[in-house]
């Protein structure tokens, strides 16, 4: 019996193709999750350096993230820049935006207006003694400078510790 060859389809021409190709495996990366805390600071103040961490400030259920900024625009011999950032939709409240703020950042046991205070380190720029200054919720926000009344340094921060050195 004599087999007859059928000229190739265009089917069949892929399929020849295809089995003289190298068998490779292709990999899709997995999208990075958005992160609308870093989509927030890097566009509303042009940073990309910071340490963070979420703490529920006012009971709401919803964590409120302190932004500890480290670019060299935003620090000098005295700290660095603190943000409070609250959660409103799809974007944030700034609730505190203080300078000359040193490690570690502190969630006292203390409250004010339902807000529970902040104890951040005040240090350099002169000051030749470090201390924690506690920072009051007023009503609307937290003061914007640890070295100067309303702030008050504490003899025994306690507290947690958020963000360390």
């Amino acid at each position: 019996m004599r087999a007859t060859l059928r000229p190739p389809t265009a089917l069949t021409g892929l399929f020849a193709v295809a089995a003289t190709l190298p068998l490779t495996t292709t990999c899709t990366a997995l999208a990075r999750p958005r992160d609308p805390v870093a989509d927030y600071v890097q566009q509303s103040f042009q940073v990309s350096r910071f340490k963070r961490a979420k703490a529920d400030l006012n009971g709401d259920g919803h964590p409120e993230t302190f932004v500890y900024v480290t670019d060299q625009d935003y620090c000098g011999t005295s700290g660095c820049l603190l943000l409070l950032l609250s959660p409103r939709g799809a974007t944030y409240k700034v609730v505190m935006r203080a300078t000359a703020v040193q490690l570690p950042i502190r969630l006292l046991p203390t409250s004010a207006h339902g807000w529970r205070d902040v104890g951040v380190t005040v240090a350099g720029g002169g000051i030749t003694r470090p201390y924690v200054a506690r920072l009051r919720f007023d009503g609307r926000g937290y003061p914007g400078n640890p070295t100067i009344p309303p702030a008050v340094p504490l003899k025994r921060p306690g507290g947690t510790v958020l963000i360390a050195r």
